[in-house]
Formats: C-alpha cells, sequence, structure tokens
C-alpha cells in the first residue's frame, strides 16, 4: 500500500477498497464516497480524457464489494447490487468501507471479518453515517474519536443503549482518529472522500476531481447539524482530551 501523500513518492497509490453491503444498507453512503473517490483514478480520468500527465499522476483503485454470500442486496434505494466476494474470499485489502443500515443485526461472518481486518496494522477503516454505530459492538472503535449519523446518536442516547467504549462525537462531519476515519449523516460521507483524498492523492489530481463533481467539499467543522445533539450526553466522548 502506498498511502501517504503523492509529493513523497515517485509513483502514484495503489489502494485496494472492501465496501461491506449488508441488507438495507444506505446508498448514498456506499455510492457518493466510492463515485467521488474513483473519479481521482486514473481508470476514470484516462476514461474522461484527461491530460496523460495528469492520469499518470493519479491513484490506481481497485473495489471489493463484500457480503455474506454472493447474492444481490437490496440497498435503501436503488438497484440490488450484486457483491464480487463473499467475507471468506475477500481479498487482502488496505481500506474497508463501512456504510450505515436500517438496523445493526449482523451475521457473525461480518464480525469476523472486521475484527480480522482490523487487527491487521496495514488495514484501515472508513465509516459513513451509522456504519459506525454498527461497527461499535464489534470492538474495533473502543477508545476512538468517531463521527456518526446525529440522529442515531441521540436515539440510541436517550434510549440508554450508547455504546460509552467510544468516544463519540456530536459536532464534527468526519474525524480521522487512529485507523478509523469516520463520517456523520449520509452526505457527511462525500466531505470524508474528499479530506482523504486531499491527504493521499495528488493535488492536481485532486482539483481534477473537484472540476469533474462540481463539488465544494465541506471541513469537519463548523458542523451545520451540530445542534441535532445539543444537550444530549454522548458520555465521556465529548470530553475526549484529543477533541479539537
Amino acid at each position: 500500500m502506498t498511502s501517504t501523500t503523492q509529493s513523497h513518492h515517485t509513483s502514484p497509490p495503489n489502494l485496494s477498497f472492501a465496501v461491506i453491503l449488508l441488507p438495507r444498507y444506505q446508498w448514498l453512503d456506499v455510492a457518493g464516497p466510492v463515485d467521488y473517490l474513483n473519479n481521482h483514478s486514473q481508470a476514470r480520468l484516462r476514461e474522461i480524457d484527461s491530460d496523460p500527465a495528469l492520469v499518470a499522476k493519479a491513484p490506481i483503485l481497485t473495489w471489493y464489494y463484500v457480503a455474506s454470500t454472493l447474492d444481490p442486496i437490496s440497498a435503501s434505494s436503488g438497484p440490488k447490487q450484486t457483491p464480487t466476494h463473499t467475507f471468506a474470499t475477500c481479498p487482502r485489502v488496505d481500506y474497508v468501507l463501512m456504510p450505515g443500515k436500517s438496523n445493526t443485526a449482523v451475521p457473525p461472518e461480518f464480525t469476523e471479518f472486521v475484527q480480522t481486518r482490523f487487527a491487521d496494522p496495514k488495514v484501515r477503516f472508513l465509516t459513513v453515517c451509522t456504519g459506525s454505530i454498527v461497527l461499535a459492538p464489534t470492538g474495533i472503535l473502543n477508545h476512538l474519536r468517531v463521527a456518526s449519523n446525529k440522529r442515531g446518536l441521540k436515539d440510541l442516547a436517550q434510549s440508554g443503549q450508547l455504546d460509552h467504549n467510544v468516544h463519540w462525537v456530536g459536532d464534527r462531519r468526519w474525524v480521522k482518529d487512529g485507523k478509523v476515519w469516520s463520517a456523520a449523516g449520509i452526505t457527511s460521507g462525500i466531505d470524508l472522500a474528499a479530506e482523504f483524498a486531499r491527504v493521499y492523492f495528488d493535488k492536481d489530481v485532486v482539483e481534477e476531481a473537484k472540476e469533474i463533481s462540481e463539488e465544494v467539499p465541506k471541513p469537519d467543522t463548523p458542523d451545520p447539524y451540530a445542534w441535532i445533539l445539543k444537550g444530549i450526553d454522548l458520555g465521556y466522548g465529548d470530553h475526549h482530551p484529543h477533541k479539537k
């Protein structure tokens, strides 16, 4: 994996992603960041006839879509997605992308996959929306600062079900802590993808992708939806010593 800033390397990053597909996952949690990141890729820039010199600096991105079986998966909307691999057959990857879903029920093979991949020091995670809430019971987010869907956090806090092993952050659109990049509500996943690209990809490639997408990425703060959690006790997560 060459996931460091482009300026320090003569060759572009070559990154692989496992996108987890669970039943009723939020479609935009996947489509937003995947499509935005892929707009930086050599394959996509070549396809739209970008300058060959720019294409040469762009990352090589490989996507695997992973589920319990290879049966098509229904999302919150849109067409069914056919997985490319199961949790048992997914190749080694650099990143795991976890979208949110309508409930937190997961199969045991999902938990095993997540814990095994997280234990690999070279593998990192990207979570979007309630994806972090789904991941919390696996233990991989313990003691990390993590963003999530604010309505989801509010409901869990008010019902006494919030996992206090995680340092939930309620006033950021995205957070990076250790091996985990986490985004808040659904559209925040695109902002997280934009920040990921800014950190790891060539700056000219990043600007090209912005123009292609006509996107103005939002910073982590101020978060216009922080008011949703006003007065809500997120436990010691709101008082994490490393909070900005």
